[in-house]
Formats: C-alpha cells, sequence, structure tokens
C-alpha cells in the first residue's frame, strides 16, 4: 500500500534532504509537515491508493476545497510531493512520475511584500520621552531604550531592518558570527549558503560590540551584576556565541517578522542603494526575486516627481 511505502521512505527522504541537498532544519522541517498532510490524506477511506496523476489531482482538489488551504501552503505542499515522488522513483518503490503530462500552476500571485513603514518601525523602537537621531545614511539611528519591547526583541527588529536577514538566520546569529568592531555578522543562509552582513548604523554596531564585550566578562568573571546584564543569552553550547532563544514576538497586530526583511529591501532602494547590492545583502539567488521591491513603494516615486515639478518649472518662465 502507498501509506506503507511512504512511511518506511520518509525518514531516509528527510535525511538526504539534510545531509546531500544540505537543506536547513525549518526546511526538513517543512518537508516533513508536508510529508504528513499527504501521508493524512491518502489514509483517508479504505481504498488502496497509486501514486499516479489522479491522486495528485485529487489531493490539489482536497488541498483547495476541505482544507481550504492559502496558495503558498498549497504550493509548497505539492512541491514536496514532487520532490518525494522522484526520491520514491529512484528507490524503485514506484515506477511512474505522477507530475508527468499534468498541467498544474505553481506560480504564485502576482502580490507585492508587504513592508512594515518606516512610521510604524519607528514607533515601535522610540525612546520613551526622546527621539531618534539619524545616522549619515539617512536611516534611524534607533536608540536601546525600547518601550514596550523587550531589548531582545527590540534588537533582534534593529537587525532585522538593517540587514534584510530572515528570522530563521537571526536566531542562528552567534557571537563567533559578528565581527569586533560590530560591522559585519556571518549569516548561515538557506542551503546551507554563507554571506556577510554590514551594519551602517552606528549605534547598532556599537550595541553589538558591548553585547560581546558584556559575554567575554561572563565567561571569564562568572557572575556579573542583574543590571548589566547583556540583553541577549549566552550560549554555552556553542562555544561561548548566543542565540535569539525565542523568534521575536512583535507586538503590533498583524506584523510577522518577515515582514522587516521586506522594510530593509525598500528601505534600501528608497534610498538609492544598487539593487545588486540588495540582492547581495539579502541573499538572493536570482536577481528577478529582488526587482520585486523596485514596485513595492511610491515613496521614491513621490519624491522623484516633487523633485522634478515639471509643470511648476515650466510656469516660472512666465513669470
Amino acid at each position: 500500500m502507498l501509506q506503507d511505502i511512504v512511511t518506511s521512505e520518509k525518514t531516509a527522504f528527510l535525511a538526504h534532504c539534510r545531509k546531500v541537498r544540505g537543506l536547513s532544519n525549518n526546511s526538513v522541517c517543512a518537508y516533513e509537515q508536508d510529508i504528513a498532510a499527504f501521508l493524512a490524506f491518502i489514509r483517508q477511506g479504505d481504498q488502496k491508493h497509486a501514486l499516479n496523476g489522479q491522486l495528485v489531482l485529487d489531493y490539489l482538489d482536497h488541498l483547495k476545497r476541505e482544507r481550504n488551504h492559502k496558495h503558498a501552503t498549497i504550493r509548497r505542499r505539492l512541491v514536496t510531493l514532487r520532490a518525494f515522488a522522484t526520491w520514491l522513483r529512484k528507490a524503485g518503490r514506484v515506477g511512474e512520475d505522477p507530475f508527468a503530462g499534468l498541467e498544474i500552476d505553481l506560480r504564485p500571485p502576482n502580490r507585492l511584500p508587504r513592508p512594515v513603514e518606516w512610521v510604524d518601525v519607528r514607533t515601535m523602537l522610540k525612546a520613551d520621552g526622546g527621539t531618534l537621531s539619524t545616522a549619515s545614511s539617512g536611516m534611524p539611528a534607533f536608540s536601546s531604550e525600547l518601550h514596550p519591547l523587550s531589548r531582545t526583541t527590540g534588537l533582534a527588529i534593529k537587525l532585522m531592518v538593517s540587514t534584510g536577514v530572515r528570522v530563521g538566520e537571526l536566531t542562528q546569529i552567534k557571537l563567533s558570527n559578528i565581527s569586533n568592531d560590530g560591522y559585519r555578522i556571518r549569516i548561515h543562509g538557506k542551503g546551507s549558503k554563507e554571506r556577510n552582513v554590514y551594519i551602517g548604523n552606528l549605534d547598532l554596531r556599537t550595541e553589538l560590540q558591548h553585547i560581546k564585550w558584556q559575554a567575554s566578562r561572563i565567561e571569564h568573571d562568572g557572575d556579573y551584576p542583574a543590571s548589566q546584564q547583556p540583553s541577549t543569552t549566552p550560549d554555552k553550547r556553542s562555544g561561548g556565541g548566543f542565540e535569539f532563544l525565542h523568534k521575536p514576538a512583535i507586538l503590533i497586530p498583524r506584523v510577522t517578522p518577515h515582514r522587516f526583511r521586506h522594510s530593509a529591501a525598500t528601505f534600501l532602494i528608497e534610498e538609492g542603494v544598487d539593487i545588486r547590492f540588495v540582492q547581495r545583502l539579502l541573499g538572493h539567488a536570482s536577481i528577478a526575486t529582488t526587482e520585486i521591491y523596485t514596485r513595492v513603494s511610491d515613496t521614491a516615486l513621490m519624491r522623484a516627481i516633487n523633485n522634478a515639478d515639471t509643470l511648476g518649472k515650466m510656469l516660472s518662465e512666465f513669470t
């Protein structure tokens, strides 16, 4: 029976994804969830199933009508199933490609990413009674006096807005990944790819330097005054590094951590940073992925139109 084949091959397939394909733990966990969802589907009813095109179409209909999943979830479920079916064919457990001849449009709808607006970021990170200074780059130099967010969550937001790191990458940052001057952070990205991101804000670089200094004091001197504990937790299991132990819980409704990644890209492009630099910062394999951010906001367009004011310049010649 198909469910016996799926059950027996699932572990080997996930191990292959992790060790051979080099997928991240988050991706492997997503694959595991997708296979579990497919296994639950084929367990429905008493009839025996065959992994063929009709079953794929029935599963697609199930995801749409019965589960009422969003497009992104359906796409991921089918992409996982296709990869798993390829694995089963190579292992000799199934004889045909169930996706052969099927015309299933898995392209995502043409929706623009939704960044967190600059004013909302400022509101979240604004000091209790002060104002935000401005760095030479034009980006806000955020204060570390955060309210009502915790310092750890505030630091997470600042890093995501400054560098565009994914939340999964953020939670894996260790002290050893941060340069001594706080300017460069080594990021372990998707598919075991590494890249450097850079901190343009002097206040944030100083904060990262201070965290490293505090952690080294704890490591060498033992206990440290509670009032001066670092805003992140040292991780002794990772050689003295630190991790954000929890994904940041954002306190504004409908604001997810990934939207700060969209904000980073949008802000940089609006400030005139070359799109190729933004692509490298975000770790996009294709510049086509980055180009979507050129269409996200009208802020830069409005600024350019106001500065040009062609009608005003034309009429001024008659006065």
